[in-house]
């Protein structure tokens, strides 16, 4: 899926959709088929409830398959709100594959998500015990103490992550830092190098957006935000609605009327 690489989701998110309905034609009982049905409905097609009926349908056919847990949780409850929820779902995950390094950082997202910035800050922790290179949650460890107001535990999360992968993310997330510092060069530094690296793989337009956010650049940032939706980039969009960096841009009619577009199959 396009959410951990360099294809841009309009290349990458219908092949996976149609790969899905195609197992499906197959063997319509296949619980990782319709897990995998669910992510694509979301992030392509902004179809939360017919991705949450295929992630509950996956998990009725296979109730021991975490990543179905995993995804309902990350995917189809986080961005609607339902928090309980989505713990519940998350937690249960974990138990079905406590060894898994990307669901325990999952784990910490949703806590995270949740606002359970202590319990996330641990859990994010337990993660990189178990694997000290992964980047993903390097930066997830990054926005937790970012929101804890530990600006430079913050700072050297989301550097670490950059050193261990290209993912632009990581970057765009600094470069938001900077600018809520009043690192104003250092943040536009970032939005250049964002620009650099989109002539040699898939940079999200939400990358962009999030800089200017933090810049204070209502106009560029929900251009940007515009740009994402129009780019099928559901795995960052649709979390529009709860991304506390986004607060400055909640109110300003453009945003509204985005945010109705991407939620009105809820």
């Amino acid at each position: 899926m396009s959410g951990f690489a360099a294809a841009s989701p309009k290349e990458s998110l219908p092949k996976a959709k149609a790969a899905a309905l195609r197992a499906l034609e197959l063997d319509n009982t296949l619980g990782e088929a319709h897990a995998s049905l669910g992510q694509a409905l979301i992030a392509y097609d902004f179809d939360f409830a017919g991705a949450n009926r295929e992630f509950r349908r996956a998990i009725e056919l296979n109730p021991n398959y975490a990543t179905a847990h995993q995804w309902y949780a990350e995917s189809g409850l986080i961005p609607l709100g339902r928090f309980d929820e989505a713990i519940a779902e998350i937690n249960r995950a974990s138990e079905l594959d406590p060894l898994s390094v990307i669901i325990n950082a999952d784990v910490g997202g949703v806590l995270l998500n949740a606002c359970h910035y202590d319990e996330a800050i641990a859990q994010l922790r337990k993660t990189l015990e178990m694997d000290p290179g992964f980047y993903y949650a390097h930066w997830n460890l990054g926005q937790v103490l970012e929101m804890k107001g530990l600006t430079s535990e913050a700072m050297a999360e989301y550097e670490k992550a950059m050193s261990l992968d290209p993912d632009p993310l990581p970057q765009a997330l600094l470069g938001r830092l900077y600018a809520k510092m009043g690192r104003t060069k250092e943040a536009l530094a970032v939005l250049e190098r964002l620009r650099q690296a989109s002539g040699e793989r898939y940079v999200s337009p939400y990358n962009f957006a999030i800089v200017y956010a933090g810049l204070g650049h209502k106009e560029e940032a929900i251009r940007f935000l515009e740009q994402t939706y129009e780019e099928r980039d559901g795995y960052n969009i649709v979390f529009l609605e709860i991304d506390p960096f986004l607060s400055p841009l909640r109110g300003d009619p453009r945003f509204e009327a985005l945010a109705r577009k991407i939620f009105a199959k809820k």
